[in-house]
């Protein structure tokens, strides 16, 4: 073993020629040349029981190496790990790490933060990125085959003349997943004589498959199959986006049984490799509603594999079939969290409120957890930031001081207990917010430059529309659309903890504000009856309109302050909210709050719905509530996380009142629904006993996981998710 063999990708891209290639493009090739001579060298296998052949982001003994995420990294456990392996190396493989350590991507994004960005981040204040997910046109790819891609690569390379090194760098990009294909061709026909009598068929399949693609348009499903997973697998797996769209055309026509057993075969390599999100179902710009036979076999796999992955969203529009509604509330029904479900009637304003015209709106998709994304024309599909909206409150409260660490890390908004009125409060609550808006856009601002001149991604670049017309980037404003998306953590916390102080602090005038921030530095140690009062105050998720204005009020302005917030790829910013796993991270962040939460209590509201266990007044109090603020807004998914009693969807009459309760909630105005079916005693006995619950799933923010393996504190949070029945 030499330590060329070992880090293929390192020395692809430090020898690539970049002779004749302009300077501005000269790290797109050689990453382009690294990914190359790692799928030239690095070894491949086939499990025939796997159907198809692609690398599954699995490289063996991965070091250097790209992601779309991370860009360029060296993992010191890699670095440490291969040095134990090749201890003969030991100098050259330290050589070799500290010399790519300066263009480590993260290191560059992280040097470029100020030292109050970086305390606010440790203290989940804010955070802000720059690379995230990504969703491929791979209907696109599919119909036009490379061989297709190489003729728009010919036209815009002789219109962009100037631009020659970004489109070789595309073309060896190009070239490399043929070579892919071809070295997992002669493999399959190396391995045929020698295999059992059962696998020598699928070697054929194979083989004969990777004849055709991936430089000609599928010939059937298999084929379609082996070209997707082959692309998609090719640098990272992510999100399979608009899966029917892609599909559904080889699916028609091909043997209903083996097209049935191939989609089973590739669902469980998206398990194994944990794939993101795949949406069906959709409507178009005139009202339309398309489904296919895909749609539903992918709901039918679901039910009968009973994964946790990949994420499923299925949209929907006033002229969903009754198939639609019906289908994804059985799927609903297995307890697998999915699918999510989403309101076109919203998502579409919302986005062609953005300048989206309604033809590329109707293509939206969701990518990672729940982020919107326009498929195979955008770099927006990701989580660019977040702020913790009761954080802010904590700063407003505390004239800035972060209460964990006594720093001071917020505004200096003056002293709480001076203020006049709840406007003087609400006032110093919004520069707050503002203030950790402004600065995750910023952290993210900069990570986004870093990655479109550091880590470039000639790939996506290929297979996202506008790079290849523009000769520009995918992380440098080359696609279409380049909004961002920021998150929320808190809001209904922060509604009800405003709600609280402004009846008992300054309507009835009950208590002092100096009062209550002695309670909360206390941790209401000494001060029960505050406490007590603080927590017997109306909660949001309860049809209470005075709370609930407050939390409309709240979301209005935090929503509406990021769109006017540019982002360096192009667009504008916009909030949704996907707390993923960290609820209760966030939780723990802060100290006691103004609803009554203790500071040992990590229970933080999971989504735009009420604080765990604080909605009382059923399901249709908590959609009145959510309802009353403006969910237009929301460009970024606006998760509404809901858990029903199991024996919901048992009767044929509990299943469709709940098709009626969200068919309503669309028809009012509501963006999405994730739900939970489950059973709050069987969570209980799950957390105390994991060993007798492996196969639990929950739906966590925007994903689903086994809850056995979540973090104490977020299997908490789930437990006291108020159980509905409608």
């Amino acid at each position: 073993m030499t330590i060329r063999e070992l880090e293929p990708f390192a020395f692809g891209f430090k020898e690539a020629d970049v002779s004749g290639i302009e300077p501005e493009h000269r790290r797109a090739y050689r990453i382009a040349c690294g990914f190359r001579r790692l799928c030239e060298e690095t070894r491949l296998s086939i499990d025939p029981r796997d159907w198809f052949a692609g690398p599954g982001c699995t490289y063996p003994d991965l070091g250097i190496h790209y992601s779309r995420g991370g860009g360029i990294f060296s993992p010191p456990e890699v670095r440490n790990r291969q040095k134990e392996r090749h201890p003969e190396l030991a100098d050259e493989i330290d050589a070799l790490y500290d010399e790519f350590e300066p263009i480590r991507t993260h290191r560059i994004t992280g040097g470029s933060f100020t030292p109050r960005q970086h305390a606010l981040r440790a203290v989940n204040a804010c955070w802000g990125e720059g690379a995230g997910h990504a969703n491929p046109d791979y209907e696109m790819l599919l119909r036009l085959g490379t061989e297709g891609l190489r003729e728009r690569l010919r036209l815009f390379a002789g219109i962009h003349t100037e631009k020659a090194g970004f489109y070789r760098a595309l073309e060896v990009a190009l070239s490399t997943i043929e070579i892919l294909a071809d070295r997992y061709q002669a493999l399959a026909r190396e391995m045929i004589p020698s295999a059992a009598e059962e696998d020598r068929a699928v070697l054929e399949r194979i083989a004969r498959a990777l004849e055709n693609v991936p430089r000609r348009q599928p010939r059937d499903f298999f084929e379609a199959c082996q070209f997707f997973w082959l692309a998609y697998s090719f640098i990272d797996n992510d999100s399979p986006g608009l899966f029917d769209y892609a599909l559904g055309r080889y699916y028609e026509g091909h043997d209903p049984a083996d097209r049935y057993e191939c989609l089973k075969k590739l669902w469980e390599l998206f398990h194994r490799v944990r794939a993101w999100n795949l949406c069906v179902g959709r409507s178009d710009e005139f009202g339309n509603y398309y489904d296919c036979a895909l749609t539903y076999d992918v709901l039918k796999v679901a039910r009968e594999l009973h994964y946790n992955t990949p994420n499923i969203t299925m949209r929907f529009s006033r002229s969903s079939p009754e198939r639609a509604w019906r289908e994804a509330a059985e799927t609903i029904a297995t307890g697998i969290g999915m699918p999510a479900i989403y309101n076109d009637e919203v998502v579409c304003p919302a986005l062609e409120a953005l300048g989206i015209p309604p033809s590329d709106a109707r293509l939206y998709c969701m990518n990672g957890c729940n982020q919107i994304d326009i498929f195979g024309k955008s770099h927006m599909g990701l989580e660019d930031g977040e702020i913790s909206v009761i954080k802010a409150l904590e700063f407003a409260l505390f004239n800035g001081v972060d209460q964990r660490t006594g720093q001071q890390l917020g505004e200096p908004t003056g002293d709480a207990a001076a203020f006049a009125s709840f406007e003087d409060l609400l006032a110093a609550f919004y520069r707050q917010t503002d203030f950790l808006t402004d600065t995750a856009i910023d952290m993210s601002n900069k990570c986004q430059r870093v990655f479109a001149t550091e880590a470039p991604n000639p790939w996506h670049s290929l297979v996202i529309q506008g790079c290849i017309e523009k000769g520009l980037d995918y992380k440098n404003r080359g696609p279409y659309y380049g909004h961002g998306q920021l998150l929320t953590e808190g809001l209904p916390d922060a509604a009800d903890g405003l709600a609280a102080i402004k009846r008992l602090v300054f309507d009835t005038k009950q208590y002092t504000m100096a009062q209550l921030l002695d309670a909360l530095r206390a941790d209401f140690e000494g001060y029960e009856a505050l406490r007590n009062d603080l927590l017997r105050c109306d909660k949001f998720g309860n049809d209470l309109d005075g709370v609930d204005e407050i939390y409309a009020a709240v979301t209005d302005h935090v929503y509406r302050y990021a769109q006017t917030k540019r982002t360096f790829r192009g667009g504008v910013f916009g909030f949704g909210c996907s707390t993923f796993e960290r609820a209760a991270r966030y939780g723990r962040s802060v100290m006691a709050l103004p609803n009554g939460r203790k500071s040992d209590d990590d229970t933080l509201a999971d989504s735009i719905g009420a604080v765990p266990g604080c909605d009382k007044n059923g399901p249709t109090a908590l959609l009145n509530s959510v309802l009353k603020a403006n969910q237009y807004l929301a460009v970024s998914g606006n998760v509404l996380q809901m858990k029903f009693a199991k024996s919901q969807f048992n009767t044929e009459r509990g299943l469709a009142s709940f098709i009626a309760l969200a068919k309503t909630y669309f028809a009012r105005g509501g963006q999405t629904l994730q739900v939970n079916v489950l059973d709050a005693e069987e969570l209980k006995r799950a957390k105390a006993e994991p060993e007798k619950y492996g196969n639990l799933i929950v739906r966590v923010g925007g994903f689903s996981a086994y809850f056995t393996t979540l973090e104490p504190g977020l299997q908490d949070n789930i437990i006291k998710r108020t159980e509905q029945r409608t």
